[in-house]
C-alpha cells in the first residue's frame, strides 16, 4: 500500500513487540484465570475479548492514518523505558497474589477493595508495558497528533464489540462444523474417536467440549470487519469483482486454519500432554494464527485485487 520509512518501521516493530509481549503475558495470566472462580465470580470474564479488540483497534487505527504516515516522522524519537517494563513484569506476581487471596472469598462483593485492586493491577500490566516500549513522551505526542483518528478508532471498536455479542449467537453452527471436521481428521489416525452430544469429542481418553472458543467465529468476524473496512477505505483502487470474489475463499481458508488449530491441540492432549493442551486452548494461539493469515493474505493478494490503471483490469 505504501513504503515505510526507517522511523515508521521502528514504530511498527515496537507495536509488534508490544503485541507479542501482550499475547505472552495474557496467555500466562489468562490460562490461570479461566481455570479458577475468578473468571465469573470476580468478573474477569469482561477481559475475554480484549486481545482481539486490541488487535482490531490497532489495525483500524493503522488504516485510518495510512495517508498521514508522514506525520509519524514529526513525533519525538521513541525511547523505551526499562523501568516501566520492569514494573509491568513485577505486577504479574502481584496479580497472582491478589487472585489467590480472592479465591478464599465467595465473590466480588465479599472483598470489593481487593477485587478492584486486582482489576486495576491487571489493567496496569499492559499499560506499563506500552509506556515501557514506546516511552511517555512519544505516547503523549502520538495521542495529541492523532486524537481524531484515535477517537474514530474507539468509536468503530465500540460498534464492533456491540455487534459481536449478536454474532456470537451463531457459534453453535460453526462449532458443529469444527466438531465434525476434527472428528474426521482424528479418525484417520485413531480408532477410538467418540462424540458425546452435544459437542464433546473424546479421543484416547482425552475429552474436549467444542464450544464458542473453538468455533472460529471470532476470527471470521474480525477478518470480515477488517475486510469490509479496507474495502471501504480503498474502494477506488480495488477491482470490484476480484475484491468480492476473494472474500469467500479467504474466509473458508481462515475457518480451515481454526479447524487445524483445534485438531492439533486435541492431538497434543490425547497423545502428548493433556495439561499442555488445556493451557494452549486458553492462550492467544488463535490470534497469532489470525495475525499471520491476515498479513500474508493482504501481502500476496492486494496487488492482484487493485485496479490496473494501464490495463483497466
Amino acid at each position: 500500500m505504501f513504503k515505510l520509512t526507517i522511523g515508521q518501521k521502528s514504530l511498527l516493530l515496537r507495536f509488534l513487540l508490544f503485541c507479542a509481549l501482550f499475547i505472552i503475558v495474557s496467555g500466562v495470566i489468562g490460562s490461570w484465570v479461566v481455570s479458577t472462580r475468578l473468571l465469573y465470580g470476580f468478573n474477569f470474564f469482561i477481559y475475554g475479548n480484549l486481545g482481539k479488540l486490541v488487535l482490531f483497534s490497532g489495525i483500524v487505527f493503522g488504516l485510518l492514518i495510512r495517508k498521514r504516515v508522514g506525520d509519524l516522522e514529526k513525533l519525538p524519537k521513541i525511547k523505551g523505558n526499562i523501568l516501566y517494563i520492569a514494573l509491568s513484569l513485577l505486577l504479574i506476581p502481584v496479580f497472582f497474589l491478589f487472585g489467590n487471596i480472592l479465591l478464599q472469598s465467595e465473590s466480588f462483593a465479599a472483598n470489593p477493595i481487593l477485587s478492584i485492586s486486582a482489576h486495576i493491577t491487571l489493567i496496569l500490566i499492559p499499560a506499563f508495558l506500552l509506556l515501557g516500549i514506546f516511552g511517555c513522551d512519544f505516547v503523549s505526542a502520538f495521542a495529541k497528533r492523532f486524537s481524531r483518528e484515535l477517537l474514530a478508532c474507539v468509536g468503530i471498536s465500540i460498534v464492533y464489540d456491540l455487534i459481536i455479542f449478536q454474532i456470537w449467537k451463531l457459534w453453535p453452527i460453526f462449532s458443529d462444523g469444527v466438531l465434525q471436521s476434527v472428528r474426521f481428521l482424528l479418525s484417520l489416525s485413531a480408532s477410538n474417536v467418540q462424540v458425546i452430544q452435544p459437542r464433546t469429542l473424546i479421543v484416547n481418553n482425552f475429552a474436549v467440549s467444542i464450544e464458542q472458543a473453538c468455533s472460529g467465529l471470532d476470527s471470521l468476524f474480525l477478518f470480515s470487519s477488517l475486510y469490509l473496512l479496507i474495502a471501504i477505505l480503498e474502494y477506488k483502487v480495488f477491482n470490484k469483482l476480484k475484491l468480492f470474489a476473494m472474500f469467500i475463499p479467504a474466509a473458508i481458508g481462515l475457518y480451515f486454519i481454526n479447524i487445524f488449530r483445534v485438531y492439533i491441540l486435541i492431538t497434543i492432549g490425547a497423545y502428548i500432554s493433556a495439561d499442555l493442551s488445556v493451557k494452549l486452548f486458553h492462550t492467544y494461539l488463535g490470534m497469532v494464527l489470525f495475525i499471520i493469515f491476515f498479513f500474508v493474505f493482504w501481502k500476496f493478494s492486494y496487488k492482484w485485487m487493485t485496479r490496473s490503471i494501464n490495463s483497466g483490469a
